[in-house]
C-alpha cells in the first residue's frame, strides 16, 4: 500500500527531517523527487534510527551462516508493488498521453534490465521458491487519468470492471512470466493492490472507490485465475478453504519434508468497508491445517499474508495497515495454539523481526520503483531456520515517466548496477520442549521482543 500525497509544504519538511530528496510539484527534476504517488519516505522509527534515512542507507552485516542440505527459499513481499509490461507487444494497439504526445507504455529497457538482475539474484541461492505476501501489482485499474483509452472507457462500473480485466490480462502475466523465466516458481497471497488498493469507503461519495467495494470478490477471482489457476482450469493447490470468500485465494502446500506454507487471505467485505481480517470459514479450515501438521510432525509451520500484526515494526511510504485485534485475534491465538513457528508479512516496505508468544513474525518488503529492492533467503533444516535480508540500492530518474492507470506514472529510469548486500541476518532453532529459539541476529533482522 502506497501512502497517499501530502500537502507540498508538509512534504518538504518531511523529506527535509529524514535527510531525503524534496517533493516539488508539478515537475521533479530528473534523479532528484518522486511524483505524488511514489512519495519521498515516511518512516516510522525510533529518533536514534531516524538519523538513518531508509534500507538502502543501512550498514552491511556479516553474511548468515551457510546450513548443509538446506531447504531455501526467497520471501519478497510487495514486489513490485507496480503495474509493468510492455503495452506495445503482440500486436496491441498503441495509445498516446495527451499531455505528453509519448506513446503510453509500463515498461522500458531500464526496467528490463533492471528487474533481470534483481530476479537473477534471487535465482542465484540455489532455491526455486519465491514467496510472495502481497502486492504484485500497482492494481488502480478500473480507471484512467491520462484519457489514453488503454484499457478502454471507465465512466460506468461495468466499463471500469471490463478495463480490470484487461488490465490484469496483461500485468499478471508479465509478472509471473519474468519469475518463470527464471526457473523459478512463485507463492503468491492477495494484497491490498490485488483488490484496488485502500481506501474502499470514503466520507464523500468517489465513484471509482465504490467500484472497488462493490467488486472485491471479482478482483480475488480475477488474482486466483492468474496466480492460483492451472492451465487445465484446475487450482494450483489442493489443500484450501472449500467454502467462504478466500476458498480461492487461500491455501497451504508443503515447499519441503521440512517445510509447510500456508497463505492467507486478510481481506474480508463486511458492514460496508474491507477489513483487515480473516473470515470465519477461512480460520476453521487454518485450525485444521494447524492440527494435521502437529499430527505429521511437521518441523516447520510457515504462513505469510499481506499485513502485520499490530506492533512497532519499521514502515516506510505506506499506510501502515495491520490485522484487526493483533495478539487478542482469533487468528493470532490460532497461530499460536495450532504451533506457527513464523509468519511473514509485506505491506510496510522495511524489515522488522518481533518474537511474540513464540511466533517469528517477520515483516518485511521493499519497492522496486525507488531504488530499494529487497528480499529475505531462508534456509531449513530439521532443527534450524536461517534468514538473511538482501538489500539493493538502486538509482532512479525522471526526466520520463511510465504510464500507469493512475497519476502522474513511474519513474522513468531505474538502474540497479550492483549486487545486493547484507543488512540483516537470523538465526534460530528447535528446544528440547519443541519452542524455537532465537541463537544470534544481526542488523534488521534483530528481534524488537
Amino acid at each position: 500500500m502506497t501512502r497517499r500525497p501530502l500537502g507540498p509544504v508538509l512534504m518538504v519538511l518531511v523529506a527535509g527531517a529524514l535527510g531525503c530528496s524534496t517533493v516539488t510539484p508539478p515537475t521533479p527534476p530528473a534523479r532528484a523527487t518522486l511524483s505524488s504517488e511514489h512519495l519521498g519516505p515516511t518512516v516510522e522509527v525510533s529518533p536514534r534510527e531516524s538519523a538513518v534515512r531508509g534500507p538502502r542507507h543501512r550498514p552491511p552485516v556479516p553474511p548468515a551462516p551457510d546450513l548443509d542440505d538446506a531447504y531455501r527459499f526467497v520471501s519478497a513481499p510487495d514486489f513490485l508493488n507496480q503495474d509493468v509490461a510492455d503495452l506495445t507487444a503482440d500486436g496491441r494497439r498503441t495509445y498516446l498521453v495527451k499531455r505528453t504526445g509519448e506513446v503510453a507504455n509500463s515498461t522500458n529497457a531500464s526496467y528490463e534490465t533492471a528487474l533481470d538482475r534483481v530476479i537473477d539474484e534471487m535465482a542465484s541461492h540455489g532455491t526455486r521458491d519465491v514467496l510472495v505476501p502481497g502486492d504484485l501489482v500497482e492494481g488502480r485499474w478500473g480507471r484512467d487519468d491520462a484519457r489514453t483509452g488503454v484499457f478502454g472507457p471507465v465512466r460506468t462500473d461495468a466499463q471500469r470492471l471490463r478495463a480490470w480485466r484487461r488490465a490484469a490480462d496483461v500485468y499478471f502475466p508479465a509478472w509471473f512470466e519474468r519469475f518463470e523465466d527464471h526457473g523459478l516458481r512463485t507463492f503468491t497471497a492477495v494484497g491490498d493492490h490485488e483488490v484496488g488498493d485502500d481506501p474502499w469507503r470514503t466520507r464523500r461519495r468517489n465513484p471509482w472507490v465504490d467500484f472497488k467495494l462493490r467488486h472485491v470478490p471479482q478482483f480475488k477471482k480475477i488474482f486466483a485465475d492468474h496466480a492460483l489457476t492451472r492451465a487445465d482450469g484446475r487450482p494450483r493447490f489442493d489443500e484450501r478453504p472449500r467454502r467462504g470468500p478466500a476458498r480461492r485465494t487461500a491455501y497451504a502446500v508443503r515447499l519441503d519434508a521440512d517445510v509447510l506454507l500456508v497463505t492467507l487471505d486478510v481481506f474480508e467485505r463486511r458492514g460496508g468497508d474491507v477489513h483487515i481480517s480473516v473470515d470465519p470459514a477461512q480460520l476453521r479450515w487454518l485450525e485444521g491445517v494447524l492440527r494435521r501438521a502437529r499430527r505429521d510432525d511437521v518441523p516447520w509451520v510457515m504462513v505469510q499474508a499481506h499485513t502485520p500484526m499490530p506492533g512497532p515494526v519499521r514502515v516506510r511510504n505506506s499506510t501502515h495497515l495491520v490485522y484487526e485485534g493483533g495478539r487478542r485475534s482469533d487468528l493470532w491465538r490460532t497461530m499460536v495454539d495450532g504451533g506457527v513457528d513464523v509468519y511473514l508479512t509485506g505491506e510496510v516496505h522495511d524489515q522488522t523481526v518481533r518474537h511474540r508468544d513464540g511466533i517469528l513474525e517477520v515483516s518485511h518488503g521493499s519497492l522496486f520503483y525507488r531504488g530499494e529492492a529487497s528480499y529475505v533467503v531462508g534456509q531449513v533444516t530439521g532443527d534450524q531456520l536461517v534468514l538473511e535480508n538482501r538489500q539493493f540500492q538502486g538509482t532512479v530518474g525522471y526526466d520520463e515517466r511510465l504510464w500507469t492507470t493512475s497519476r502522474q506514472g513511474a519513474p522513468g529510469e531505474i538502474s540497479y548496477p550492483f549486487r545486493s548486500i547484507v543488512t540483516g541476518t537470523l538465526v534460530a532453532s528447535r528446544t528440547r520442549s519443541g519452542g524455537l529459539r532465537v541463537d544470534d541476529a544481526e542488523g534488521v533482522l534483530a528481534p524488537r521482543g
